[in-house]
């Protein structure tokens, strides 16, 4: 190398003027011909030397990791012919104690006590790179996770647009992930007073765990979704999104919409059964109170319908409770209530509905029973009729028990005048005046 011509704009330095590079916060070599001359004390450092005996003098080669030795030695003469300041590059050391470190290093070309060589400085980047590591390896874990799970993890802003959705939600919603993000979340809601609701409860109490919804997919079924998610808040603390899980569970739900009809169906009929009928007269006792709507509550009992068992058998029985049932079925409006409290006795509450109204629909379901004949055998069909005692709701109504009470009433009234017939519990008192 002594050879070499010198550089004309070439840094010129001795040796003896090197500790200028003492008190440099980074590390510093010099080196010439691929040995070193000079080190400072953060270069020292992290040679892990306890003497600087262990580094000057030693050739570059004896610290380059040789899968990184063809590479380095190459910019080295590089730099060397063509007098270039060589950009960072990262690569592999040996240090005294037969450690590896990952350094980044960049050197120029200077002239040291008359000879061609290289000044470099460098960074210790080992714990970097192992935290560099770690994070992709921990976002290969994250996008594993993500690209496998079956639920759909999800992240919006403070305005509720969708900043990241698992490719999950392909499966369930039908759409990728690249033609949600950037779009409201409440855009897949079928209602999107429920995205608000959801938000505000969120903000409110900082999580919400299997909080019920639904979602809109791209062939435009509903689902049923439950959602586990938690507030996201900047760096002063103020809301900055929602971020959680979100799983379909529309088949669960149907199970359990199935069950819960099934738990509160009539076996026989069909129709609402004792349990849930009282269910539903407690909750329109509620919204009566709230609302003060005029509400009529009939019990209607067939007529001489032990005799029927008697002589006929109960499978007769039960054929006329079924046609019973559906003949006054198809005389209710969408928001009556009716059910089967036991035996041959029914409950039937109608909601914002007068007195007259209420009479009038009684009145047309005695004539339907009574016109309709329930076949029982291919020569025997028998006639059937209904006695309904009514009531009308008051101010003062409390309980279920005393509406159903003066319901009773009435109907015992009805059946001692001669059955067949509607009698309201206003007019019994009206008789006992009299």
């Amino acid at each position: 190398m002594g050879d070499q011509a010198i550089p004309a704009r070439a840094y010129v330095l001795t040796t003896e003027e090197c500790s200028v590079f003492d008190a440099l916060p980074t590390a510093v070599v010099v080196f010439a011909s691929d040995v070193i001359l000079y080190a400072n004390t953060v270069a020292l450092q992290i040679f892990q030397a306890d003497s600087i005996d262990q580094v000057l003098g030693q050739s570059v080669h004896k610290f380059i990791h040789p899968l990184d030795q063809e590479r380095v030695i190459a910019r080295i003469r590089r730099a060397e012919t063509s007098h270039i300041i060589n950009p960072p590059t990262e690569f592999r050391i040996y240090t005294c104690q037969h450690q590896v470190r990952i350094i980044a290093l960049t050197s120029r070309t200077l002239l040291i006590d008359g000879r061609i060589g290289l000044i470099a400085t460098f960074l210790d980047m080992t714990e970097r790179c192992a935290m560099e590591k770690r994070l992709r390896d921990s976002d290969a874990q994250f996008q594993h996770l993500m690209n496998t799970m079956q639920d759909v993890f999800y992240r919006t802003d403070a305005d509720g647009i969708t900043r990241y959705v698992s490719a999950s939600v392909r499966n369930i919603l039908g759409y990728s992930p690249d033609e949600i993000i950037g779009l409201p979340a409440a855009a897949f809601y079928p209602d999107q007073d429920d995205r608000k609701e959801l938000v505000e409860i969120i903000k409110k109490q900082g999580y919400v765990h299997d909080f019920p919804g639904q979602m809109r997919c791209r062939d435009g079924r509903i689902i049923d979704i439950s959602i586990s998610s938690t507030i996201l808040l900047d760096e002063t603390g103020q809301y900055a999104g929602v971020e959680g899980i979100w799983r379909d569970i529309t088949q669960r739900r149907a199970l359990e919409r199935r069950l819960e009809e099934l738990a509160s169906r009539d076996e026989l009929t069909g129709i609402a059964n004792r349990r849930f009928s009282l269910e539903e007269l407690e909750k329109r006792l509620s919204r009566y109170k709230r609302h003060q709507r005029d509400m009529s509550v009939c019990i209607l009992d067939l007529d001489h319908f032990k005799r029927i068992n008697d002589q006929h058998g109960h499978l007769a029985g039960d054929k006329v409770l079924r046609e019973f049932s559906r003949v006054v079925q198809n005389e209710l409006r969408s928001t009556d209530h009716f059910g089967r409290l036991g035996g041959e006795e029914f409950l039937l509450i109608c909601e914002d509905s007068s007195i007259e109204n209420t009479t009038s629909l009684a009145r047309r379901i005695l004539q339907k029973v009574s016109d309709h004949s329930v076949a029982i055998s291919s020569q025997t069909s028998i006639q059937i009729t209904v006695s309904i005692g009514a009531t009308a709701m008051e101010a003062g109504d409390s309980t279920i028990s005393t509406i159903l009470s003066r319901a009773d009433d009435a109907l015992y009234q009805a059946k001692s005048e001669g059955r067949n017939r509607i009698c309201w519990f206003a007019e019994m008192l009206l008789r006992d005046e009299i």
